[in-house]
């Protein structure tokens, strides 16, 4: 078996998987700026006396040390891959300075292309936004970022007086009748709508056989507002680091 980690900025997802089958799911709170081996070993239980292989991708350096070394503790002599480091997504970049792009936007948008073939474009719904476009000929374009859901409404919170703490969830109707299912709409139809907006401007600007992808923890939930969002891959970057894996 191998273990999957993708340290976000918001949580470190981890999955233990056997061939193309998660077996299961492990979280924890990167913002917690720590993790400790004893809990590693908890955590994991059985499952390491399994693992053949750990294969990381981070967009958060702090963290991806403090993990490492907690995981070196915990499962000696296991192979473990930095994405980036010891392994390379093999795509090629027209990015500026390749070096800035987040591992993970490479990882989505291998296994995207690896899965729907070119041209693809990959919208993650987490922390941030991001889309990112792998063009006709399989080449990484770039994309866009901006904030995502919760951080959008967090700020929206945290810098009014009165509007109050809500709960981004399912709807119905366009309108909302109080303060909290106004915001929650505004939320979700704004960002479907931004998500649907720019779609058409990447088909208009590159062609309109472009397939869209959604990844991320709010990918199913804006993808119920949305027009263009054609395929959901919650698991995408487990995907692509299996695949990576794979090929290495």
């Amino acid at each position: 078996m191998e273990l999957l980690v993708d340290i976000g900025n918001t949580n470190t997802s981890m999955a233990v998987v056997r061939g193309k089958k998660i077996r299961k799911r492990y979280f924890i709170h990167t913002a917690t700026g720590q993790v400790r081996p004893a809990a590693l070993k908890k955590l994991f239980g059985a499952d390491l006396r399994e693992i053949g292989r750990i294969v990381i991708v981070s967009v958060v350096p702090g963290f991806l040390s403090i993990m490492e070394k907690s995981l070196k503790s915990v499962a000696p002599g296991i192979p473990l891959l930095v994405v980036g480091r010891d392994i390379k997504v093999p795509m090629k970049i027209k990015y500026k300075k390749p070096q800035e792009i987040g591992q993970d936007r490479l990882v989505v948008s291998f296994a995207a292309l690896r899965i729907c073939g070119p041209p693809v474009l990959i919208v993650d719904f987490g922390t941030a936004v991001t889309f990112d476009f792998v063009n006709r000929m399989g080449r990484y374009e770039g994309g866009l970022i901006f904030p995502g859901l919760r951080l959008g409404l967090e700020s929206l919170i945290r810098n009014t007086a009165l509007l109050p703490e809500v709960e981004v969830k399912p709807t119905r109707g366009l309108i909302g009748r109080d303060t909290p299912a106004s915001m929650n709409k505004g939320i979700l139809f704004g960002y479907a709508a931004m998500c649907d907006g720019l779609v058409r401007m990447f088909r208009k600007e590159y062609g309109k056989r472009i397939e869209v992808v959604a990844t991320g923890g709010d990918a199913g939930l804006v993808a119920k507002y949305s027009r263009h969002i054609e395929m959901i891959c919650p698991d995408l970057i487990f995907t692509g680091l299996r695949l990576l894996a794979a090929d290495t």
